[in-house]
């Protein structure tokens, strides 16, 4: 019997969806009932993560704790959590909760270092400016031989605009898209050969993002290890 998948969501409520989407759409079954059970709490009412890792603001861990013992009490035999700066607790958060929660941050270090490490040095992290500042993928990646490439300053806020209008919907209508593939066209002509979507509002982006660069969209590759362990594959 498959196992029960839990989804700690609402960080933001489009990302939420990306996964589901993409567990659903990476499960192999020919009828419902071959489908894996999930679980979803959609809590968009989590504290921001960026403003509390790197501001001082309200932690989000105590709604982030309630929203994990929640899935487990409900059936959920292990969690994951479409939120890539909110890895940053991850360690507070599976102390909490008897099941495991799975860590997309490592997932995606593990599946890049497997199969392409020829791209070391030439990979381009996009995530929050919270996810870059607190070291998130550079130790995980570094951890398997791994060097990221980081944007510029400038090019950080660009990311961060484009990220908030995913979170209000704008993706083919995002303001900052033609900025973004600019930004990436250097990149491009200066050696980078990928990008990490680091955040999981970017991923919804890249239909929209010039397809010059190989993309590495964590989400997907979460999506593929719950299909996996949900599974027991």
């Amino acid at each position: 019997m498959s196992k029960t998948v839990g989804i700690l969501g609402g960080m933001g409520p489009l990302a939420t969806v990306d996964l589901f989407a993409k567990i659903v759409e990476n499960t192999p079954a020919e009828r419902d009932q071959e489908h894996l059970r999930i679980i979803i709490d959609n809590h968009p009412q989590i504290p921001p993560r960026v403003e509390a890792a790197l501001y001082g603001a309200e932690s989000p861990l105590p709604a982030m704790i309630e929203s994990a013992r929640l899935l487990e009490k409900a059936g959920a035999d292990f969690i994951v959590m479409p939120c890539n700066t909110a890895h940053y607790w991850l360690k507070e958060l599976a102390a909490a909760v008897p099941v495991p929660v799975y860590d997309m941050i490592e997932n995606a270090a593990e599946f890049i270092a497997g199969n392409h490490p020829e791209f070391s040095g030439k990979l381009l992290l996009l995530a929050t400016g919270a996810t870059v500042k607190l070291d998130l993928y550079q130790k995980a990646f570094a951890k398997k031989g791994l060097l990221l490439r980081l944007p510029a300053e400038d090019e950080q806020t660009v990311i961060d605009d484009a990220i908030k209008r995913v979170k209000v919907g704008e993706l083919s209508a995002n303001p900052y898209r033609d900025a973004l593939n600019a930004m990436l066209d250097r990149y491009f002509q200066d050696g980078v050969k990928a990008i990490v979507g680091g955040c999981t509002e970017i991923p919804l982006l890249f239909p929209f993002l010039h397809d010059s660069l190989e993309r590495f969209d964590a989400t997907l590759l979460l999506a593929r290890t719950v299909v996996k362990a949900a599974r027991g594959a």
